[in-house]
């Protein structure tokens, strides 16, 4: 009986190391895995975070650019007495020249950071093309609307802050109303 007993003192000393022995092991491996994938969800985030940071800085040049060109084209029109051949007019219609191209890198950028926002994307790649078509033909036509352009910008921005969202896999709470 003395035996047993000893065995039985034995086998319990013996669980009393091992099961918080094999706790602390158990939690360390389960805590490994949770930084792990921790640390996978963080990388994602951060890709999400400088993407969205991308398009979002393109989408503000972008409108920057359009809002350039139409204070230009504003000026050129409001002043009677500038032609084409002006020193003045000649300097803002080599700053239309400067813009022209660096609205349509803009829009090419913007097209290519829209690719991680497949459900908004082709939204904001419409209304951006719609901005630069409406300025071009102000340009061309030397005669447009103003407020349509504007509201085609503002459009462009619902867009873009929808497809940002979409870039962060956010969700929107509620959208602006707009503003004409």
């Amino acid at each position: 009986m003395q035996d047993n007993n000893s065995w039985l003192e034995v086998l319990k000393a013996l669980s009393s190391f091992a099961t918080p022995t094999m706790v602390l092991v158990f939690g360390v491996l389960v805590l490994r895995r949770i930084e792990g994938i921790k640390a996978a969800v963080a990388r994602q985030s951060d890709f999400r975070r400088k993407w969205a940071d991308q398009f979002f800085d393109s989408c503000q040049e972008f409108l920057r650019a359009l809002e350039r060109e139409l204070a230009v084209l504003t000026s050129f029109t409001k002043l009677k007495t500038l032609d084409e051949h002006d020193d003045l007019g000649k300097e803002l219609l080599k700053e239309i020249s400067r813009l022209h191209p660096r609205i349509s890198e803009l829009e090419l950028r913007i097209r290519r950071c829209v690719v991680f926002a497949p459900t908004a994307g082709s939204e904001v790649t419409r209304a951006a093309k719609a901005c630069i078509d409406l300025v071009s033909s102000l340009t061309a036509n030397k005669k447009g609307n103003f407020d349509e352009i504007i509201e085609q910008m503002n459009l462009f921005n619902t867009a873009a802050r929808r497809a940002h969202a979409e870039l962060l896999d956010l969700r929107l709470s509620r959208e602006p109303s707009s503003q004409t």
